[in-house]
């Protein structure tokens, strides 16, 4: 560590300081903060909790401290009052501004369960709630990790055995405590169903559909096209058609691959136009095979039964593993970080049991 990480550090704890003199026994929760930036994936984990936090504190208002990456999918949940924005460094006067928004809300409970950072922490020092809890986090970074801060009136650590994140979050509710809690993931979809979605569905009313996510944020674990082709073939049954997802600019892609490898029991993609529309196709499914965990988290919430690909690491099998019924998590044999050597034979084995089809 070099001596101006040293002196940052330091500062940093001299800085995170704050004396509390009320008991949070004593004080009546009107409104709570989330502290929750990050991606799609880190907003659907935080929705069992937000779902708790409502029914123990159902007259509360919930709001969200959540990012550019995350923000729209609080829009459908009818316990979040208002969302706040945590924008990029070029737009920092308008972070500030959404500050001062929440500084004004006066809050009685923020909940900060994300890395830890210095900016973060002074943001919420500004917000000025009266109780504040968080994770402990990592103490990589600076050295030590929220315990060492009194702005934060009581933090949980990490356990020695690896959690479901969604069983990590909602561990925050022990220090309020709330000892009995839910933790099932939901997802809640529009109201109105899109009739596109329904009458693309509608064709394929006499298969078992089989939902196909290719793609993940990491090259690594995203299958190529070999890959694709092998699983569709070992997959033909028929009782079973396959529905890819991907995103627009591979759709062509996905047309010139069923063509060329007469992959008869593959379906056109539907071209969707938002986590939502993939959210509705995905609700009407059988079976979801995936490398990208929001896509594990989505079928979750909507209990679609499912087939996780992930590294041989168990931090990323155990953290995101699939919480959906008559679902798991498969990874390559040996301890390589990529799914070039997946067992396909092994996928298909689990999805012809899922469905209950012999082969």
């Amino acid at each position: 560590m070099t001596l101006k990480q040293k002196i940052k550090n330091y500062l940093f704890k001299k800085i995170a300081q704050k004396k509390y003199d009320e008991n949070i026994i004593n004080i009546k929760i009107n409104r709570i903060l989330l502290i929750r930036d990050g991606g799609i994936g880190d907003a659907i984990l935080s929705y069992p909790l937000i779902r708790e936090l409502h029914k123990f504190y159902p007259d509360a208002k919930i709001d969200i401290y959540a990012s550019l990456n995350n923000h729209f999918m609080y829009k459908y949940l009818p316990e979040v009052n208002n969302v706040y924005l945590k924008y990029k460094k070029r737009n920092w006067f308008k972070s500030w501004i959404e500050i001062l928004k929440m500084k004004n809300n006066h809050y009685d409970l923020a909940i900060d369960d994300t890395v830890i950072r210095f900016h973060r922490t002074l943001y919420t020092m500004i917000i000025n709630p009266k109780i504040i809890l968080a994770s402990s986090a990592s103490s990589k970074r600076y050295g030590f990790d929220r315990s060492a801060l009194s702005i934060y009136y009581k933090t949980y650590h990490e356990q020695n055995e690896i959690p479901h994140i969604v069983d990590d979050r909602l561990r925050v509710l022990k220090l309020l405590n709330f000892t009995k809690y839910n933790n099932k993931m939901y997802f809640p979809l529009p109201k109105e169903k899109n009739i596109e979605i329904q009458n693309y569905i509608k064709k394929y009313k006499d298969y078992k559909l089989v939902g196909l996510n290719t793609d993940a944020s990491h090259k690594d674990r995203t299958l190529n096209t070999k890959q694709i082709i092998d699983l569709c073939n070992l997959l033909k049954n028929e009782k079973i058609k396959i529905i890819p997802f991907c995103v627009p600019s591979k759709f062509e892609y996905f047309e010139k691959l069923i063509d060329e490898n007469a992959l008869t029991n593959v379906a056109i993609p539907f071209k969707t136009k938002s986590i939502y529309d993939a959210a509705e196709v995905l609700n009407e499914l059988d079976l979801l095979i995936t490398p990208d965990t929001s896509f594990v988290h989505i079928a979750s919430g909507l209990n679609i039964p499912t087939i996780g690909l992930f590294w041989n690491d168990p931090i990323k099998y155990i953290l995101c593993a699939p919480k959906a019924q008559n679902s798991i998590a498969l990874t390559p044999k040996g301890t390589e970080s990529n799914l070039q050597n997946i067992n396909l034979n092994e996928i298909q084995e689990n999805a012809f049991k899922i469905l209950n089809i012999k082969k």
